[in-house]
């Protein structure tokens, strides 16, 4: 959508039906400033109202994130819901083209949930499976990244022997993305390499300096 048709839009608000028989309110501006989907819908068509196949509790936390505000549900950062919140607004974000919200997630993720003083020390994946889960859902949405982080994380992981149930060979199904394999195998030789180090030298872990994505 060119940002001509954007401009063209009148100001308002839109009211989204939802599949569950609920109406929300939205700033049509914003709307489609924030999706090129229902930018050309809206260029299409005069209305005010219009049907989405999400219920409102998936609509919700996509609507807070294209006001710009993390989703009240991923306040707790530690939780697995956060990320299963997240998971949904990604969704319904590449379905109706909201590159903004998109990148918004992202940030998130990475700021809140796996570095800065929100991040609990602890963090882990709940299971190897949920962290290829989620290298194959940066792969898909290009999220570059939080690709790298969650790569390095569930590579550590695995390196601390959390294999699960499943074959390796069949988690990676999903992903075939060279930079997010490679992030995973390096980072299992690091964690290899540091702890081999700290047993000979009776060092800590942590003394090292926490790793980063490659600059571009």
């Amino acid at each position: 959508m060119a940002a001509s048709a954007i401009e063209k839009q009148p100001t308002g608000c839109i009211t989204l039906l939802t599949v569950d028989g609920h109406e929300l309110l939205v700033d049509k501006e914003m709307l489609c400033s924030s999706s090129k989907f229902f930018a050309g819908m809206l260029t299409a068509c005069d209305t005010t109202r219009l049907h989405v196949e999400e219920s409102r509790d998936c609509m919700e936390p996509v609507l807070a994130a294209m006001r710009g505000s993390p989703p009240a549900a991923t306040y707790d950062t530690r939780s697995t819901g956060c990320w299963a919140v997240y998971k949904k607004v990604l969704v319904v974000a590449d379905k109706y083209d909201m590159s903004l919200v998109k990148e918004r997630v992202e940030k998130w993720l990475v700021s809140r949930c796996l570095r800065g003083r929100m991040r609990s020390p602890g963090f882990k994946f709940q299971e190897v499976a949920e962290g290829f889960e989620w290298l194959a859902i940066c792969q898909k949405f290009d999220l570059k990244d939080l690709g790298w982080y969650c790569a390095y994380d569930l590579g550590t992981q695995l390196a601390g022997g959390a294999w699960g149930h499943r074959p390796v060979h069949e988690s990676l199904e999903g992903v075939s993305c060279p930079e997010l394999l490679k992030t995973v195998l390096e980072a299992v030789q690091a964690a290899v390499l540091a702890g081999a180090a700290a047993g000979a030298a009776g060092n800590a872990p942590g003394d090292a300096p926490e790793p980063g994505p490659p600059q571009p």
